[in-house]
């Protein structure tokens, strides 16, 4: 936000300043000031959409889990490239992780054991737990992706799903010149600062010669909170519907399209006047 502070200070000390007179040659404890916050708002339409999901696969060996893994994110990343219109592409895979796979019936049998143990006397005979083998080896990865324009969610949401993905969540939206549109909420911000400060001088009779500094700049969108809807995935491969805390659907079937975003920003300013 270096930028907007420069730029801002530029327009204020312009637009404010007489022709003989700056702000650096009046002493602090001589001149009059008034400090205003002005609000600037623009809307605009994001540009990308942003998914996160997962793929796991449960095998015999951990070589042949991370083998079947391999399998569907290739299957994701392909169906990507033939998903139609879509500009935007970009994956961002985490590192493998590898597990074994406890028995689940060893494992309910030692909770019950930790349960049943709680209750007894210290006389009273335990329950000796088991130990549990491992009886498959299961791979790992989660990854997010971005894409664009952001109305082709449901597209991807529907083909990663299908392609073998799981816990599939449109996560938010994305704006690309996202600084270029806070400096332009800046700059109004600023201009409204100007407008409040006038207004308010006018009324006591006195006019604004001058600018102290531009003391604050606050902006106030956050890309990874730009709203979406909530949607997962009902499960890998199983169908292209969506569960939203009803009946499943089908994910293009809902409206995904995202409406315009506000980006806002407030700035305080402390003009001089007289």
């Amino acid at each position: 936000m270096r930028t907007l502070l420069l730029l801002g200070s530029v327009f204020i000390v312009a637009s404010c300043q007489g022709p003989n007179q700056t702000a650096e040659e009046v002493e602090r404890d001589d001149i009059k000031t008034l400090a205003v916050t002005g609000v600037g708002e623009v809307e605009v339409m994001p540009d990308q959409f942003v998914l996160s999901g997962a793929v796991i696969k449960k095998a015999s060996t951990a070589k042949q889990a991370m083998n079947e893994l391999a399998d569907v994110v290739n299957a994701i990343q392909a169906v990507a490239e033939n998903i139609e219109q879509l500009n935007d592409n970009e994956f961002n895979f985490a590192s493998v992780n590898t597990t074994g796979v406890k028995d689940p019936a060893c494992l309910l049998f030692n909770q019950q054991a930790d349960r049943t143990n709680n209750t007894l006397r210290e006389s009273e005979k335990r329950i000796t737990k088991k130990v549990c083998n491992d009886i498959s080896q299961q791979a790992s990865i989660s990854f997010n992706f971005v894409g664009g324009p952001p109305d082709l969610a449901g597209n991807a949401l529907s083909s990663f799903s299908e392609a073998g993905a799981i816990r599939l969540t449109l996560d938010g939206y994305k704006i690309k010149n996202i600084e270029d549109i806070e400096l332009q909420a800046g700059e109004k911000a600023i201009a409204n600062a100007r407008e409040k400060a006038d207004r308010l001088a006018s009324a006591g009779g006195a006019k604004i010669i001058g600018v102290v500094d531009l003391n604050s700049y606050k902006p106030t969108y956050n890309q990874n909170t730009a709203k979406a809807p909530s949607i997962n995935t009902t499960g890998a491969g199983e169908s292209a519907e969506i569960v939203d805390g009803g009946d499943p659907v089908e994910v293009t079937d809902m409206n995904l399209k995202v409406g315009k975003q506000t980006i806002s920003a407030a700035v305080r300013l402390e003009f001089i006047y007289e």
